[in-house]
């Protein structure tokens, strides 16, 4: 081991402290170990893959679970499938998931609970259909959404 590389015992408690905050995908964890820090000097590759590959062999580090925890958290925060699909990407999360609700469902429920306050003028519901596109649903689920969504809520004025 070189003189300027963190011991590989400091890179398993850093590891762990990460995954003791929050959840982590393979990818992005070993992005982070080998960010560089001021106080400290840079771990090996060679250390971060083998901290990595144990962490995976103890089942602290799982894609597929991460995967599922993140899609159904950012379903909470109102995002569609694509969104969703976007940020695992971003994560490095290539895994398959179940999204927990269909995207005319959660558009439904974003209209009703959400945004049902901007809808009563042009300039509010051009604003909620840009914040849909934003979360990842797709025009036209948004677009029969709110045009159902104004038909029941207000006879078709729409």
């Amino acid at each position: 081991m070189q003189e300027n590389q963190e011991p590989y015992e400091s890179l398993w408690n850093r590891a762990l402290w990460y995954l003791g905050r929050r959840d982590y995908g393979v990818k992005e964890l070993r992005q982070r170990l080998l960010r560089p820090r001021p106080d400290k000097p840079a771990p090996s590759e060679e250390d971060v893959d083998r901290a990595i590959a144990r962490m995976l062999e103890l089942g602290l580090l799982n894609d597929a679970r991460y995967a599922q925890r993140l899609a159904e958290a950012l379903s909470r925060k109102g995002y569609g499938a694509r969104g969703i699909a976007f940020e695992l990407k971003k994560r490095g999360l290539e895994e398959e998931i179940e999204v927990p609700m269909e995207d005319s469902e959660r558009i439904s429920e974003l209209l009703q609970s959400k945004y049902a306050a901007k809808l009563g003028d042009e300039k509010g519901r051009q604003a909620v259909f840009n914040a849909l596109i934003r979360k990842g649903f797709g025009y036209s689920d948004i677009r029969t959404a709110m045009r159902e969504y104004m038909e029941d809520e207000f006879n078709g004025d729409f």
